[in-house]
């Protein structure tokens, strides 16, 4: 927390090597805003989340309500100076945009990053970096993860594929999302504790807000998903346009995936999502653009639908038919495709 009720976070996010400028290339973003108390502003907020959710007015905020809604009913700040900085000496100055958020490059220099980095659980590298507001002694910390040259990137999306969100109900969307306890996919955080190694990197992305930042990170620790950065999708909650606007977006989703392919030229990416939404065919058509790198494809069947539906023969077409799965859950996943997945990547 900083003064005067501003306040500051930094996401998870990655960096890459540039051997010519002997630098790791560090992609920060973060978001600034104001937590102090605007009674008017929070009541109505508040009063239009109750209403997309059917809450009835004389029912007191059920549990979960108030710590989901939090990210909402805050302010974002603009055109706040934040200096970011890393303990070996980089530094930059960036302004927060109209919604809060900021964006920028730190170098950091090559030779000086292993002195300082960590590693995460399963053993991938790892840095920190602090932010705070221009001449301002608080400040907070973020995580830069170092992602080498060659190695495996796990993409998952996060709703109905690691966690349960049921997406193809609006209702129970928002209900699952604001009001009830999180539930991971049945054996998804084994099956990717068994991908886990120094070098694995994870990336969960997801048409999630980012308001919705703070529950989302604490899912993914409570349930023992590997560390890794985080994607989720800017949001802003003006008008009763609510209930169509929170609902996924792929085109945000592809941009991420389509960065870290550019970033990573020379690593193996799998992939994994849901086929409640358009993700075969999102992953379809990038595996296309990027067959040398895109190792597999694992699709989980939320639908009931058979893997020889036509509706996946057009996806994947002209995708190796090895290096695409639709799965039921994770143990078959685990147990019967896991091993092809794994020769694939040697």
């Amino acid at each position: 927390m900083l003064e005067n009720g501003n306040h500051l976070v930094l996401f998870p996010t990655v960096a890459y090597r540039d051997q010519e400028l002997n630098s790791w290339i560090a992609n920060v973003h973060g978001w600034c805003f104001d937590a102090e108390q605007d009674a008017n502003f929070q009541r109505a907020t508040a009063g239009l989340l109750r209403r997309a959710l059917k809450l009835p007015r004389d029912v007191e905020d059920p549990p979960y309500f108030r710590e989901r809604t939090w990210g909402f009913v805050v302010r974002s700040r603009k055109k706040v100076s934040i200096e970011i900085s890393h303990s070996q000496g980089s530094f930059i100055f960036q302004k927060s945009k109209g919604n809060g958020h900021f964006r920028g490059i730190l170098d950091l220099q090559l030779e000086q990053v292993p002195e300082v980095a960590s590693r995460t659980a399963h053993g991938s590298l790892k840095t920190t970096i602090t932010a705070r507001r221009d001449n301002d002694q608080a400040q907070v910390c973020g995580e830069i993860h170092l992602i080498g040259d060659r190695g495996l990137s796990v993409i998952s999306d996060i709703d109905d594929t690691i966690k349960f969100t049921n997406v193809s109900n609006k209702q129970e969307m928002l209900r699952n999302s604001f009001l009830r306890p999180y539930q991971s996919i049945e054996g998804m955080p084994e099956l990717f504790a068994e991908l886990a190694t120094p070098e694995t990197s994870f990336h969960y992305i997801s048409a999630t807000p980012w308001q919705l930042y703070h529950p989302i990170s604490g899912f993914l620790a409570a349930h023992n998903f590997p560390e890794g950065s985080i994607h989720l999708r800017k949001f802003e909650l003006k008008d009763i346009t609510f209930l169509k606007k929170i609902f996924p977006t792929h085109k945000k989703k592809r941009k991420v995936i389509e960065s870290l392919l550019s970033q990573y030229p020379q690593r193996r990416f799998l992939l994994f999502g849901d086929c409640g939404e358009k993700d075969p065919e999102m992953y379809g058509k990038i595996a296309r653009k990027h067959p040398e790198q895109i190792a597999g494809i694992c699709i989980r069947n939320t639908t009931g639908e058979s893997a020889n539906l036509i509706r996946f023969q057009r996806a994947f077409l002209q995708v190796p038919t090895n290096r695409w799965f639709v799965f039921e859950d994770a143990k078959s996943l685990q147990d019967r495709i896991l091993p092809e997945l794994i020769a694939l990547l040697q």
